[in-house]
C-alpha cells in the first residue's frame, strides 16, 4: 500500500505531465461520455473554473456496488456533458475525479 508521500508525488508528477502536454481538463461531450477515463491529472483550484463535485472512483478494475468508491459504470452514470473532469487525487486502487463547470 502506497503511503501518503509516495501518492502526494505521483500526483504532482501528473499534473506536470499533463500541463506541459497542454492538458487541463477533460470536456464530456455527452452525459455518459466514457472518453472521460482519459481525464488529466489537476488541481482543485483552476481559474476560469469551479469545482463543482468530487467522485471517488475505483480504478483497478476489481471494485463492486458495495465498496464505497464508485464503479467505473457508476461513475458514468454521473458524467454530464459540457462539464469538465480532472484527476485531482489519486492512489493505487481509487482515484477522486472532479467535476469543474467553466464561470
Amino acid at each position: 500500500m502506497w503511503g501518503l508521500e509516495t501518492m502526494e508525488k505521483i500526483q504532482r508528477e501528473a499534473i506536470t505531465r499533463s500541463r506541459a502536454e497542454g492538458k487541463l481538463l477533460y470536456k464530456a461531450i455527452s452525459d455518459k461520455d466514457g472518453n472521460v477515463f482519459s481525464c488529466p491529472a489537476t488541481t482543485k483550484k483552476i481559474k476560469g473554473y469551479k469545482l463543482v463535485n468530487s467522485y471517488f472512483v475505483d480504478n483497478s478494475g476489481f471494485g463492486t456496488d458495495d465498496e464505497p468508491a464508485l464503479t467505473p459504470a457508476n461513475f458514468l452514470n454521473k458524467v454530464r456533458a459540457g462539464y469538465f473532469y480532472g484527476i485531482i487525487s489519486q492512489g493505487q486502487f481509487q482515484v477522486y475525479i472532479g467535476e469543474f463547470k467553466k464561470l
